[in-house]
């Protein structure tokens, strides 16, 4: 259903604030409108109201805070948060030791839930001239290759190169679905698509909860995938010392998000031009159907925009009526 922007925002709001103070909802609010107006469902309305990962299910023990710092690194315990919140701190606090240090490096550990879409924190870094580079750590989903435990997270990898115009953004995750994308299907009775998830047997299925009892797949179905979510586990839940393996939901989970100022090695102006020379050869090279190549990351902003000068976004009625009815 289409719903105006505006109104959901307050509807989001609305239902935030029935747990958490103003100051957190203005932080978790943005996120979460990010990903319905950028399409990416799985990240948007979906994560206050699913019936496993959810925020308003969350039970905080105290405000994120800083527990260990270097010059131009800083690691946040999470204290149960949702991961909206921490990663919504972390972004800022890498960008303040990027822009001050060149390079910043913040981990984070303790989080109870989903750091939304991270194109959201890649954007707001790129577009302060920084480097961006961001791991996340979730429950255990994934299984690896020619394996049935699940063990890894769904342990997306990403990157936001800044350049003139909008950002380049990488985000993908390491497993071929994300937890979001699966919940949202079983909440509104879809199947999912081939070859994402088997079951408990390691039997492929399309089923949303079998996919929940069994396990999600990497994303290419080989040792690669699922060697770098094993990368992913390390870098974002060793390293910043949050939960790894067998992460059950409510458990630490981690992230890392690393700032780098391209001034290190190179003049920021050009590099911004050679960037958006680099894409604009890709985008206009060869391609089998005439059509221009597309470039990662373009169609989520394409989408925002569109969404923001009409005033409207599609949203699932079923979710939005979930929340309306938890305000009532």
């Amino acid at each position: 259903m289409e719903i105006k922007i505006k109104e959901l925002e307050r509807t989001i709001h609305k239902v935030l604030l029935t747990k958490y103070s103003k100051k957190e909802v203005n932080f978790m609010t943005p996120i979460i409108m990010f990903g319905e107006l950028s399409n990416t469902k799985s990240h948007g309305i979906i994560r206050i109201c699913s019936s496993g990962e959810n925020i308003l299910s969350r039970k905080p023990k105290g405000y994120p805070s800083v527990i260990k710092r270097t010059r131009n690194s800083e690691l946040i315990e999470g204290k149960g948060n949702p991961g909206m919140l921490v990663g919504a701190i972390a972004c800022q606090e890498v960008i303040r030791l990027g822009e001050k240090y060149d390079i910043g490096l913040v981990g984070t550990k303790g989080s109870t839930s989903s750091s939304g879409s991270l194109t959201y924190y890649l954007e707001k870094i790129a577009n302060e001239n920084l480097i961006a580079i961001i791991m996340a750590r979730a429950p255990s989903d994934v299984a690896p290759f020619g394996g049935l435990e699940r063990l890894f997270g769904t342990n997306p990898i990403s990157f936001g190169i800044p350049k003139k115009g909008e950002p380049f953004i990488f985000d993908m995750a390491t497993s071929a679905i994300s937890y979001g994308a699966v919940a949202r299907a079983k909440n509104l009775g879809h199947k999912l698509p081939e070859n994402v998830a088997v079951d408990k047997r390691g039997k492929v299925t399309t089923d949303p909860k079998k996919a929940l009892e069994g396990a999600f797949l990497t994303f290419d179905n080989s040792y690669k995938g699922y060697g770098l979510a094993m990368i992913v586990e390390i870098l974002a839940g060793v390293l910043p010392g949050a939960q790894y393996l067998d992460l059950k939901d409510g458990d630490g989970w981690g992230n890392l998000f690393l700032a780098i100022n391209p001034n290190l090695l190179t003049d920021i102006s050009d590099f911004k031009k050679k960037v958006e020379k680099l894409v604009e050869r890709v985008r206009n090279s060869k391609s089998i159907s005439g059509e221009k190549i597309r470039i990662p990351g373009e169609n989520k902003i394409r989408l925002r925009n569109q969404a923001i000068k009409n005033g409207f976004v599609d949203v699932d009625e079923k979710t939005l009526r979930d929340i309306e009815n938890i305000i009532k």
